[in-house]
């Protein structure tokens, strides 16, 4: 009887110290990784900062791209509207150089 309770006390005793080097091993293994948590949380700011100035950039680029599109259609208005205002300056340029000569054609004594 005695010598069964000194076995089952060497067997605890010995899962006892298996459980403590387990702990030591897993707090090393926790310390490596918290180190590396670390590094990886400072590379993952630094993506995200990079993420945000190009998310930031393609809201700028959508912006810029509104503002093109607004230009062009004002650019299409403006020469719409010079083709037509040209047009009327052809058609009255005879009409001017006509008058002028008419006015080449009178005298001042005439009045």
């Amino acid at each position: 009887m005695l010598g069964k309770q000194r076995a089952d006390l060497n067997i605890a005793r010995d899962n006892y110290e298996t459980g403590v080097i387990k702990l030591k091993k897993t707090g090393e293994d926790v310390a490596i990784l918290e180190e590396e948590l670390k590094i990886f949380a400072v590379e993952v700011e630094a993506k995200k900062e990079v993420a945000d100035a190009q998310a930031e950039v393609e809201i700028e680029n959508d912006k810029a791209n509104i503002e093109a599109e607004k230009c062009a259609s004002i650019k299409k208005s403006v020469d719409i509207e010079l083709a037509v205002v040209q047009k009327e300056l052809d058609a009255a340029l005879p009409l001017v150089e006509k008058a002028e000569a008419a006015l080449q054609g009178l005298n001042v004594k005439d009045f």
